[in-house]
């Protein structure tokens, strides 16, 4: 698969998307997400694990500050709030269940 060819669709604003695999059996899914610059996210919750691959960029929660060639896993249950760098950041994410607001 070319990612390369694959288009940016946009959730919402500041936020878009590659979509690249999903199992709508196991509620499964792997995307390349892209935040604009120096946006924050409310809090949510991950129903399920959720792994993070930084690209390019950077993004930051309670835990710290991640960079490109980071790798973050959120465990089951867990919570965040999520900002871009000043960059804004391209992300490899998987993840089960639906992300939740809180």
């Amino acid at each position: 698969m070319d990612t390369k060819k694959i288009p940016w669709e946009k959730l919402r604003e500041n936020v878009s998307c590659k979509y690249l695999a999903r199992d709508e059996d196991k509620n499964f899914q792997i995307d390349i997400i892209k935040l604009d610059p120096n946006i924050k996210f409310d809090e949510h919750s991950h129903p399920d694990v959720e792994w993070v691959y930084i690209l390019q960029g950077s993004m930051s929660d309670e835990r710290g500050e991640y960079f490109a060639g980071d790798f973050i896993i959120n465990k089951k249950g867990s919570k965040h709030i999520v900002s871009s760098g000043a960059e804004g950041c391209e992300i490899l994410c998987c993840w089960c269940g639906k992300v939740l607001p809180t």
